[in-house]
């Protein structure tokens, strides 16, 4: 009596059917109402949208355009890889934060060559005189320069010492001649300032 179970019909209440599915939820009936807005495109359609947005087709001003904000997007990139250079990094906060004449030496050297052509027509003795200070100042600039770079070089090698120096002297040379205001990028450190 124990071995034997006896057989269910599948018909009987209470079982389901192995062979028949699940009652399917009802349909949403808001989903078959909407319709798209705009048909799909073809697949020719899509591909030559695609290249418009890719290429698009312009005008011989709007391609000039777009070539002279490519070409100055490209020298802003390298000039900004550039200038991020630890050496020219270090190189630009120890000149801005040294204190003197530093900035001045390019209009210290002009007014001497406008004083040296003015006095040419006042007194030719003075005009004499006058066409020394220009040369005396241009002197005491490359003294200047000559004292810095070397202050720099032991700078150089106690923070970066396995960075080259190539190019730095000609960079030292260019900001030391410009204006504090007008030197690019700006400075980042006041005179004066530890670094």
């Amino acid at each position: 009596m124990g071995l034997f179970t006896p057989y269910k019909r599948a018909d009987e209440p209470g079982d389901a059917r192995p062979d028949e599915p699940a009652a399917a939820a009802p349909a949403s009936t808001a989903a078959q109402q909407k319709k798209k807005a705009v048909p799909t495109p073809t697949r020719k359609e899509a591909e030559a949208a695609r290249m418009e947005r890719l290429h698009p087709t312009l005008s011989a001003a709007e391609q000039r355009k777009r070539d002279r904000e490519a070409r100055t997007s490209a020298r802003e990139e390298q000039f900004r890889r550039s200038e991020e250079r630890p050496g020219r990094a270090l190189l630009r906060d120890f000149l801005d934060s040294r204190r003197g004449m530093a900035q001045w030496w390019m209009p210290v050297i002009m007014i001497s060559l406008a004083l040296a052509l003015a006095a040419m027509y006042v007194s030719p003795e003075f005009a004499l005189v006058a066409t020394f200070v220009p040369y005396v100042a241009l002197a005491a600039l490359a003294v200047h320069i000559f004292l810095l770079w070397r202050q720099y070089k032991q700078l150089h090698q106690e923070r970066l010492p396995k960075e080259p120096l190539k190019g730095l002297l000609a960079y030292l040379i260019n900001r030391i001649i410009s204006l504090r205001r007008f030197r690019m990028p700006a400075p980042r450190v006041k005179p004066g300032d530890e670094i």
